[in-house]
């Protein structure tokens, strides 16, 4: 995975943290949005896992 890729995922996990965040502090947080982004989230944060893993392993060979 390129350093790109990295950076866009790494924005859009921000992004889904601040839609999160909005949508806990409505009046009624909707639980199935919140459960939507919480696992886009955990889908993001396994994707940059694997890439840092990748990338880690190319610096030591």
């Amino acid at each position: 995975m390129n350093v790109v890729l990295m950076r866009r995922l790494q924005g859009l996990h921000v992004l889904l943290e601040m839609a999160l965040e909005a949508e806990r502090s409505r009046v009624r947080p909707d639980d199935r949005t919140l459960v939507g982004i919480k696992k886009r989230k955990l889908a993001i944060r396994d994707q940059l896992a694997q890439a840092d893993a990748v990338l880690a392993q190319s610096t030591v060979h």
